[in-house]
């Protein structure tokens, strides 16, 4: 008589703003999300590269989704609804560079599964507010300011006052804390 194993799956609905997609295996990534319920999570997201993917629409860089995941370790997603494309985030380049350097802090400064409320809702507002905004000379003013009220929710202070601070010298204290580079800060040096 065989022992019979009780293998249970583990279901989970998250909601949350895809950060990172990374390549894995021949038609495979890996996600990264920055979710409300959870923190900063990775996950499977299986043929996902594949053309015809019927997740490849939700999926989307820098866009806020519910995600449907079955599994402990590395979930595997099962299922995704895009809740907000943020367009103009893809449409200007600018706004595009400024976007991804906001989600590589969130990748850097913040350990797995560690739900933090207060940075979901900065980094949701964050990119609501720089889809909206019109005017790029205003960007990095709102840039400055997401980083300091990050390094603020963390647990770092600095000054309140953002005006006085030019965004290389916040930069700078981030690489220090991080203790090595930030990589979009290149490529947004360079627009």
């Amino acid at each position: 008589m065989n022992p019979v194993r009780n293998f249970t799956m583990k279901y989970k609905k998250l909601t949350g703003i895809i950060l990172k997609k990374q390549n894995y295996r021949e038609a495979d990534q890996i996600v990264s999300c920055w979710t409300q319920e959870a923190g900063k999570v990775r996950i499977l997201a299986k043929s996902l590269r594949k053309p015809a993917s019927k997740l490849n629409y939700a999926c989307q860089d820098l866009a806020q989704v519910e995600l449907y995941l079955a599994g402990k370790h590395l979930p595997t997603l099962i299922g995704a609804k895009p809740v907000r494309q943020f367009n103009s985030l893809r449409t200007d380049l600018k706004k595009t560079a400024i976007a991804f350097y906001a989600a590589e802090l969130m990748l850097k400064m913040t350990a797995d599964e560690h739900p933090n409320p207060e940075a979901y809702n900065l980094l949701t507002d964050f990119f609501y507010n720089l889809d909206r905004q019109n005017y790029s000379e205003q960007y990095f003013r709102l840039l400055d300011s997401f980083c300091v009220e990050l390094l603020e929710i963390l647990g770092f202070k600095i000054p309140k006052d953002v005006d006085q601070l030019n965004h290389h010298t916040i930069n700078k204290f981030i690489e220090y804390i991080l203790e090595r580079n930030i990589k979009s800060e290149l490529f947004l040096i360079s627009i």
